[in-house]
């Protein structure tokens, strides 16, 4: 069985000629499941190992937007006696003696760069916001959920709300979608007001904002002049305990 198991290992290594070095295919995976490939490159018995830039190219392909800079790669990869310039991780010269080591560092730290930079930085492709608030709100509410619904302020002015959750005993909850743009700040500020100020106890406001865009905190604390403000990966959460 042993003899099986490691040739089923060594098939999985796969090591051609490129250029002056060697490209290495290595066990270890991105979050795409493709394989992290490592380039040895040296002579006179010492060798640098690198990711050749393949952590930044797996977060490009993911469609994020901007990369990571080298002091952020570096404070990862400096635990593992790593540096990084432009955006390439690599090992010190190596002995060859040292060179399968030196490879499964380097691959495991290009891949963990890889993995931070998919949790921590924002696709070049924003989402929907609206339109995925709009299918949460409908598979939660169903029949009780009316869209783009106008609502009378304390002015005696109609503002129009984007969503409104009808409850029991004649109570509902306006959740009100903004975008990061000022116009739309403003005009959500000046209707949930103008609401508020009916002082309505079962009239419950909530401003929702997609958390997935940069926002400053003046801006969001002047949302919160208007109504409560929720970010939108916490609200179906809060729209529970609201409805509660």
């Amino acid at each position: 069985m042993l003899p099986t198991i490691m040739r089923g290992l060594l098939e999985l290594t796969i090591a051609s000629q490129e250029g002056e070095g060697i490209r290495v295919s290595t066990h270890c995976l991105y979050p795409s499941n493709s394989a992290v490939s490592i380039m040895v490159r040296g002579t006179g018995g010492h060798v640098v190992v690198s990711d050749d830039g393949g952590a930044l190219s797996e977060i490009s392909s993911a469609g994020i937007h901007g990369r990571p800079a080298d002091r952020q790669i570096r404070s990862a990869v400096r635990m593992h006696g790593l540096k990084v310039k432009d955006g390439i991780i690599y090992s010190p010269p190596v002995p060859l003696s040292m060179v399968g080591a030196a490879i499964v560092i380097v691959a495991n730290a290009a891949k963990e760069v890889a993995d931070w930079g998919l949790q921590h930085l924002r696709y070049s492709v924003p989402r929907n916001f609206r339109q995925e608030l709009a299918l949460l709100l409908h598979s939660r509410f169903n029949e009780n959920l009316k869209t783009d619904l106008p609502v009378v302020g304390a002015s005696n002015k109609q503002h129009r709300f984007g969503h409104v959750i009808y409850l029991e005993h004649d109570a509902k909850i306006l959740i009100d979608p903004v975008v990061n743009d000022s116009s739309s700040i403003n005009a959500r500020v000046v209707a949930n007001l103008d609401v508020k100020m009916l002082n309505d106890e079962k009239t419950k406001q909530v401003i929702v904002y997609d958390d997935n865009q940069d926002w400053t905190s003046s801006d969001l604390n002047l949302l919160k002049v208007g109504a409560p403000i929720v970010a939108f990966s916490l609200v179906g959460r809060e729209l529970e305990k609201l409805a509660a």
